[in-house]
C-alpha cells in the first residue's frame, strides 16, 4: 500500500470508526434512525480534523529554516566531552517490529524487519560501547520505546540494568507519549494517560520539564536542559507526531535562562527547524509548532555573552542533520538502533550514539560513534 493510501485509510478509520460502531448489532429500523447521528458525527470529526491539520501546517511554516552546515560535527579528540546522546531506540514487544517499519517496510535495508530481540541486542551493543568509551551521563532524545506499552519500558529497564554505572536523563518522544496505534482512536486521551503513566514510572515526572542540570567538563561547567516537545494533546492517529512545547513550559524556560550563564545544551525530541521547502505533506508535522519561539529565546540567550554558546540536539526522524537555525547550532540524531537515513532515504541499520562536548574555543561539537 502506498503512503498516500495508508494515510487515507488511517484518516477514514479515525473519522468513521465511532459513528459506524453506533450501527453495528442493532435492528435495521433502529439503524436507519441512527444514520443522521452517525452522519453528523462523521462530519464534525472530518471538519475538526481538517481545521487542525490546517492550523498545524500554518504554524509549522513559522519555524526557522535549517542552514545546513557540518560545522557542529567534530572529531572526538577536539572535544572536552559533556555527555552521551542516544536517540530513538524503539524497543518493541516480542513478536513485533517497529510500527513505522510495518507500515513502510521499504525504509528497512533488509527483507526481514527487526524484531524485539534484534532491537534489544542493538541497544545493548550501544550501551556496552558507551560504558567502555563515552561519558557516563547518557541523555536520551525520545522514542525510547515504540508504542508506550509498559512492557516495552520493562525491556528498556532490563537493558539499562547491565551497566549500572551509567546515569540516564530522558525526554519523551511521540512514540512514548502521543502515539496512537494505527486505526486506534483516542478521543478521550485515555490511551495517552496510560502511556504517560508508564513513562513517569520509569523515566521521571513529565511535569518537572523543563529540567536543568549542570555537568562539569574539562573546559568548565555546562547546563543541560531537557524539554518535553510532546505537549500537543493528540487525539488522532495522524497527529501523533506533532510536536509542541507549550507556553507554560517555554515561560518556565525563559525564567530558567534568565539565571543561567555559560554553554547550554538543549535536548528535545521534535525538530526545532524546517526545510526551506516541504517535499511532502508529512514534513509539515515533524517540527514542533512553537519551535520559532524556542529558537528566538535560545538565540537571545546566546547573544547575551560570548560564553553562552547553545547547542540543540533532537531525534525523531532517524537521520543525521546538522547546521544552524539563526546562530544556534543544531544536530538531529539518527536512531541508535535502526540507523541513519539521511544519505539515501533508507535506514542503514547501523547502531550509533553521539558524544557532545566543548571545543577549545568554547563552541559545541558533536561526534557520532558507530557501535561496532
Amino acid at each position: 500500500m502506498s503512503r498516500a493510501a495508508t494515510l487515507a485509510a488511517l484518516s477514514a478509520s479515525y473519522v468513521l470508526r465511532r459513528p459506524l460502531s453506533l450501527l453495528y448489532g442493532v435492528p435495521a429500523l433502529v439503524r436507519v434512525g441512527l444514520l443522521p447521528a452517525a452522519a453528523a458525527w462523521t462530519l464534525v470529526r472530518a471538519a475538526s480534523g481538517a481545521a487542525e491539520a490546517f492550523r498545524v501546517g500554518v504554524r509549522a511554516r513559522r519555524a526557522p529554516v535549517l542552514r545546513r552546515d557540518r560545522a557542529p560535527l567534530a572529531p572526538l579528540a577536539e572535544l572536552a566531552p559533556a555527555c552521551t546522546l542516544v536517540s530513538d531506540p524503539h524497543l518493541v514487544l516480542p513478536g513485533r517490529a517497529p510500527v513505522e517499519l510495518v507500515h513502510e517496510p521499504a525504509q528497512w535495508p533488509a527483507r526481514e524487519l527487526p524484531g524485539a530481540a534484534d532491537i534489544a541486542a542493538r541497544l545493548a551493543r550501544v550501551l556496552a560501547h558507551v560504558a567502555a568509551h563515552a561519558p557516563e551521563i547518557v541523555v536520551w532524545c525520545g522514542d525510547e520505546v515504540d508504542t508506550g506499552d509498559a512492557r516495552e519500558w520493562d525491556q528498556w529497564r532490563d537493558c539499562l540494568a547491565v551497566h549500572p554505572q551509567l546515569v540516564h536523563r530522558l525526554v519523551p518522544g511521540n512514540h512514548d507519549i502521543c502515539f496512537n496505534h494505527a486505526y486506534d482512536e483516542d478521543y478521550t486521551l485515555s490511551r495517552r494517560a496510560l502511556r504517560e503513566r508508564a513513562y513517569q514510572h520509569h523515566a521521571g515526572a513529565l511535569g518537572e520539564l523543563p529540567l536543568a542540570d549542570t555537568i562539569v567538563t574539562e573546559r568548565g561547567p555546562i547546563t543541560l536542559v531537557q524539554l518535553d516537545s510532546c505537549r500537543n494533546r493528540s487525539r488522532h492517529v495522524l497527529s501523533n507526531a506533532i510536536g509542541q512545547f507549550g507556553d507554560v513550559q517555554l515561560d518556565e524556560l525563559a525564567r530558567l535562562l534568565d539565571r543561567t550563564h555559560g554553554p547550554l545544551l538543549c535536548v528535545a525530541h521534535h525538530h526545532v527547524w524546517r526545510e526551506a521547502q516541504f517535499p511532502t505533506v508529512e514534513d509539515w508535522y515533524t517540527t514542533a509548532v512553537d519551535a520559532d519561539r524556542l529558537i528566538a529565546m535560545l538565540s537571545r540567550y546566546q547573544g547575551r555573552a560570548a560564553r553562552n554558546r547553545v547547542l540543540v540536539c533532537h531525534g525523531h526522524q532517524h537521520l543525521l542533520a546538522t547546521g544552524f537555525v539563526y546562530d544556534v547550532a543544531v544536530v538531529g540524531l539518527p536512531s541508535s538502533t535502526l540507523g541513519d537515513k539521511s544519505r539515501t532515504g533508507v535506514l542503514d541499520g547501523v547502531p550509533r550514539y553521539a558524544v557532545a562536548g566543548l571545543r577549545r574555543d568554547g563552541t559545541w561539537g558533536v561526534h557520532v560513534v558507530e557501535a561496532a
